[in-house]
């Protein structure tokens, strides 16, 4: 029955000129990107506490001033801390890769499934 009404769709949508969306999706590059950015928030994450080392050093011996230092290390701490809330994002777009890869492999089983023994 379900059968029939897809095919209704189907037909009915090409008659009114509106387009079926279009859906290619390969799990293993959702899963490869999942990983490569959760990768690179962690070397991002090594680059800043490196930098906020290099910083912290310059400002503790190197460039040394009554104001023109401290306001300089000030706005590196606050440039530091937009980019570590910032990096947080990448968390939330590789769990949204990783749920979506999930999503879509449910379904088409799902699908599949209820195709066997249909004829």
């Amino acid at each position: 029955m379900w059968f029939l009404f897809a095919v209704r769709i189907l037909t009915y949508l090409p008659e009114r000129g509106l387009k079926m969306p279009n859906l290619n999706v390969t799990y293993q590059d959702m899963d490869d990107a999942n990983i490569r950015l959760r990768n690179g928030k962690v070397d991002i994450e090594a680059q800043l506490v490196a930098l906020k080392k290099t910083v912290d050093a310059l400002v503790a011996g190197g460039y040394v001033t009554d104001q023109s230092s401290v306001q300089f290390q000030g706005s590196y701490d606050r440039f530091n801390t937009g980019v570590t809330n910032t990096l947080a994002g990448l968390d939330g777009m590789a769990d949204y890769l990783k749920k979506a890869a999930e999503v879509f492999r449910t379904a088409d089983a799902q699908l599949a499934s209820s195709l066997r023994g249909q004829g």
